[in-house]
């Protein structure tokens, strides 16, 4: 197949190379170099990072409440019947849910009473929601019969 021409652009912005004199204006990729780009590299919501392996080849990542900071935290104990809520007072990027012993739903809500995504999560596990939450609803699982359990929950922005 013929090469391919993109022009530069943010996604394309891979802050590990640089340029002499300056990064090209217009690439010139063949096939084989645009799935390398794709195998080698990560996207973030403003450029490419090379993907990095330990000594073992396991990729190295973080976590993704990595960079932000706690803002709050509260201690959720759902019981059968009676979920427990956690309702957000400052704003936030996302909310860490780390369960105990036993499977739990939690309902996450952006907004006040509006629609919500709702996710069960295995115990001893650690969760992250990468939205600003409004509230969220945890309860045991089956809700009637299950085992009360202890969740702990971090607002990070």
């Amino acid at each position: 197949m013929p090469a391919i021409k993109i022009k530069w652009s943010e996604l394309l912005h891979i802050t590990d190379l640089e340029f002499e004199p300056e990064a090209p204006k217009v690439l010139v990729l063949t096939d084989e170099l645009v799935q390398s780009i794709s195998w080698l590299t990560g996207a973030t919501r403003h450029d490419r990072k090379l993907l990095r392996c330990n000594e073992v080849g396991a990729i190295l990542v973080g976590n993704s409440w990595d960079n932000l900071v706690s803002v709050e935290t509260d201690e959720l104990h759902p019981e059968p019947n009676v979920p427990d809520t956690y309702q957000a007072t400052k704003v936030n990027k996302g909310l860490l849910v780390s369960t105990s012993t036993q499977i739990i739903l939690i309902d996450f809500y952006r907004r006040d009473n509006a629609e919500y995504d709702r996710v069960y999560i295995p115990p001893g596990s650690l969760y992250f929601y990468s939205h600003t939450i409004f509230k969220v609803i945890v309860a045991t699982v089956p809700y009637d019969t299950g085992t009360a359990s202890y969740v702990g929950v971090t607002a990070f922005n």
